[in-house]
């Protein structure tokens, strides 16, 4: 995909941030360029104009993320933002859909409702950018949350969403190279299962895969995050 999405993660605790890293590059398409750790670090990145999307805590220490939302907005940094935040008054959750937040999730998340974020997030992104005009049609696909069966829809046969959510949220927690045995071990599932659905993500440029062969028996298939 050659229209990378420019991702600032914004959270004050770095072990979150770089949770939140991992599991955004997961998603084919994206790259985060930066953790922030601050509101002030935040807007400085964001001032250089190389960020295409935030994920913003609202609980920073030096500024409310909802102060950081609207400073970008009264700036007019073509940049959209999508809230991970344990924050669930209505008066945070409400300033936040006033200021054009793309999306919002409670802390703690599941990974499966991110990557479908992400995923709604990039096909809008990639629809707006397919032509100069849109119809009726279109506009209220984007405007619309797409349902997980419809984002099922759109796998191959043999493909569930949710168990592929399920290997995409393992393959994060994994470091290194990992096997199908090693996924069919962690998820209960079988290796032919595992294999797959490796197999499926390394066809669409989800994952590194390299075949070793042994001096005795069947070649080792590795399979690694980009």
């Amino acid at each position: 995909m050659n229209d990378i999405i420019r991702v600032l993660v914004v959270e004050d605790d770095f072990m979150v941030a770089d949770i939140n890293r991992q599991a955004t590059e997961q998603v084919e398409g994206f790259a985060v360029v930066k953790l922030a750790l601050n509101g002030r670090t935040a807007l400085d990145e964001l001032a250089l104009g190389k960020v295409d999307l935030v994920i913003l805590d609202v609980y920073l220490p030096d500024m409310h993320g909802i102060e950081l939302l609207k400073e970008a907005r009264r700036l007019e940094y073509p940049v959209d933002f999508i809230l991970i935040t344990a924050a669930q008054d209505t008066r945070t959750v409400e300033q936040s859909i006033r200021y054009g937040i793309v999306d919002y999730i409670i802390k703690p998340f599941d990974f499966t409702r991110y990557y479908t974020a992400l995923v709604e997030y990039r096909d809008r992104r990639q629809s707006l950018r397919s032509g100069d005009a849109v119809d009726q049609v279109r506009i209220d696909s984007m405007l619309v949350r797409s349902p997980a069966h419809q984002a099922d829809s759109r796998l191959p046969k043999g493909i569930s969403l949710l168990t592929l959510q399920k290997i995409q949220a393992c393959l994060v927690e994994s470091a290194g190279e990992v096997l199908s045995s090693d996924i069919a071990e962690k998820l209960t599932v079988s290796r032919v299962t595992a294999r797959r659905y490796l197999e499926y993500l390394a066809e669409t440029g989800g994952l590194r895969k390299e075949v070793r062969y042994q001096k005795v028996g069947r070649p080792l298939v590795y399979y690694s995050r980009l």
